[in-house]
């Protein structure tokens, strides 16, 4: 092999060693807004839980309009 194949092999390693980091570092920032979708649905459905649940002492869900 002469000195051209073998710096067109390196070149052809290295192009190919840094396109699976790339995509390995998509991947991670993938997980990690998948991650944050999660945490904030989590959120939202604790906040739905706790705005259904009983009201505090003294502040009841009807009016009385008898007066």
């Amino acid at each position: 092999m002469d000195s051209v194949g073998i710096a067109n092999t390196f070149v052809a390693q290295s192009q190919a060693q840094t396109a699976q980091a790339l995509q390995s570092e998509m991947l991670k920032m993938s997980a990690q807004q998948d991650a944050n979708l999660v945490a904030l649905l989590q959120a939202g459905a604790e906040n739905l839980q706790s705005a259904q649940a009983a009201p505090p002492p003294g502040l009841g869900t009807q009016v009385d309009v008898t007066a």
